[in-house]
């Protein structure tokens, strides 16, 4: 299953690259339902290529993944390779995908987390992954329309 949500942020797409790599999360959100809230995400060898680990960082765990496409500023794709969350042990696999495109207003982020739930009922486990994942891009856009950044790849 898909979720797709795009915005809007008034910067240039080599000042917010950045942030797809190193960012901490401080804005105010509300989570419940034991949706885990962002904290930071981070390159472990500081060095973004296909192949790097990239850190989720969460207030419930950590997601740890592997780049699959690195292409500065404009395309970041990443799947799943561990977790520690309660949630990992109900879902098979995760992808993420994010697309920055310049626009006249600034730039057109667009983050697409493809999830593939295992086991009993995992049509419906999905589509509530799908609920707590929309909550989740919402709250890191919200984040990084609030945070400098500078150019660094």
């Amino acid at each position: 299953m898909n979720v797709a949500t795009s915005t809007i942020i008034q910067s240039t797409a080599e000042r917010l690259w950045p942030l797809l790599t190193s960012s901490q999360m401080t804005a105010s959100g509300r989570f419940c339902l034991g949706v885990p809230r962002p904290v930071a995400c981070e390159l472990p060898s500081a060095v973004g290529e296909v192949g790097a680990e990239r850190r989720c960082i969460s207030d419930r765990g950590t997601v740890i993944q592997t780049i699959t496409h690195w292409n500065p500023p404009t395309r970041l794709k990443f799947r799943m390779r561990s977790t520690d969350h309660q949630w990992g042990r109900c879902v098979e696999s995760i992808e993420e995908d994010f697309h920055i495109e310049e626009i006249p207003k600034g730039v057109r982020i667009t983050r697409v987390t493809r999830i593939k739930a295992k086991g009993f009922l995992s049509r419906v486990k999905e589509a509530l992954f799908c609920i707590g994942l929309k909550r989740v891009h919402f709250y890191v856009f919200k984040n990084w329309r609030n945070q400098p950044a500078t150019a660094s790849f």
